[in-house]
């Protein structure tokens, strides 16, 4: 597997998880183990030392607060009860309503459904969630490089998930007193650029209605 599909394959289902799944979840934990150490950062040699050394130390910092304000954090942003700052959902990026289950998600069903996409959700929920759709473009780069063909991951990268995560990231890391959750946002930042560059992709422009 050629170095930018092994980069989205490692951080697609790692990023993913740590977005979907609540940090006390069993599949988060050696997470969140390797994020409190500096082995991650071998997989990140394209990110200056200077920003490598700050993401680490507030990963760190905020890891050692505990289990506790990690699961407040991902509960004020991305469940409730009050407004969400960073909805999770592209839709309500790319929506005229900017509602969940939107007219983009009926696309990403579409995509999903050519490609042969399932997911096994818990319950009825949209798919376009940032955390899943992580974990779907992993899987795409695995299928890429078994089947040596590169149009799924690009058609899906360009037209369904950089769009309209980069404002939610942006969003996301605007949040400075959640300090785990904003470093995530800024390291998948660099990591959505950096996969936009090495796979030369030309994103869609929409408009975005927040």
């Amino acid at each position: 597997m050629n170095p930018v599909l092994t980069s989205i394959s490692q951080f697609g289902r790692i990023l993913g998880s740590l977005f979907y799944y609540s940090p006390d979840q069993a599949q988060n934990q050696p997470l969140l183990t390797l994020f409190a150490g500096e082995q991650w950062q071998s997989s990140c040699d394209f990110l200056p030392q200077a920003l490598l050394q700050q993401l680490q130390s507030d990963f760190t910092d905020s890891i050692e607060q505990g289990m506790e304000k990690l699961n407040d954090d991902y509960q004020a942003l991305f469940i409730g009860p009050n407004a969400l700052p960073a909805p999770p959902w592209g839709s309500v990026y790319l929506d005229k309503e900017a509602v969940i289950f939107g007219s983009s998600l009926l696309e990403l069903r579409n995509f999903m459904r050519q490609h042969g996409i399932s997911l096994q959700l818990a319950q009825k929920e949209p798919e376009d969630h940032f955390g899943l759709m992580m974990m779907m473009a992993a899987w795409l780069a695995e299928n890429q490089s078994a089947n040596n063909n590169p149009q799924p991951l690009a058609e899906f990268l360009r037209l369904h998930l950089l769009p309209w995560s980069g404002r939610f990231l942006e969003l996301l890391n605007a949040e400075q007193n959640r300090t785990f959750y904003c470093n995530l946002a800024l390291l998948s930042q660099k990591l959505l650029a950096h996969w936009q560059q090495e796979l030369q992709l030309e994103v869609a422009e929409v408009r975005l209605y927040r």
